[in-house]
């Protein structure tokens, strides 16, 4: 769960980087294109793992067993040192909370004529 968390966890601080760059506004394509990049991000995070899901196990634990797998967002380092933990989710759950705002906040301004 941790590498879904880090792999939505980077591109939504950019763009709130941008959305605070922008004195607390989000355009429609950020609106549309963040959580695009966000669920692209998390399939890069998570792709050593995929083999598994397809039921690829030999080349899985191929993967598994290589550190050239930390381009997916330190996957490789993640998986010696992770330990199962709620702590991830609810991190994922305030990151998407946070996503929902931004986008509430905007429609709420746009409905009012505040543009």
């Amino acid at each position: 769960m941790n590498q879904l968390l880090i792999g939505a966890a980077v591109p939504l601080f950019t763009g709130l980087l941008i959305y605070i760059a922008k004195k607390g506004r989000a355009s429609l394509r950020m609106l549309i294109t963040l959580p695009i990049l966000m669920a692209t991000s998390m399939l890069w995070a998570v792709a050593p793992d995929i083999p598994r899901l397809l039921g690829m196990q030999t080349l899985y634990h191929k993967l598994s067993q290589d550190p050239r797998c930390d381009i997916f967002y330190w996957h490789y380092s993640i998986d010696k040192v992770e330990t199962d933990s709620n702590i991830y989710l609810i991190g994922f759950i305030v990151l998407l909370f946070l996503l929902l705002a931004t986008a509430w906040r905007e429609l709420y301004i746009r409905e009012r004529g505040d543009i």
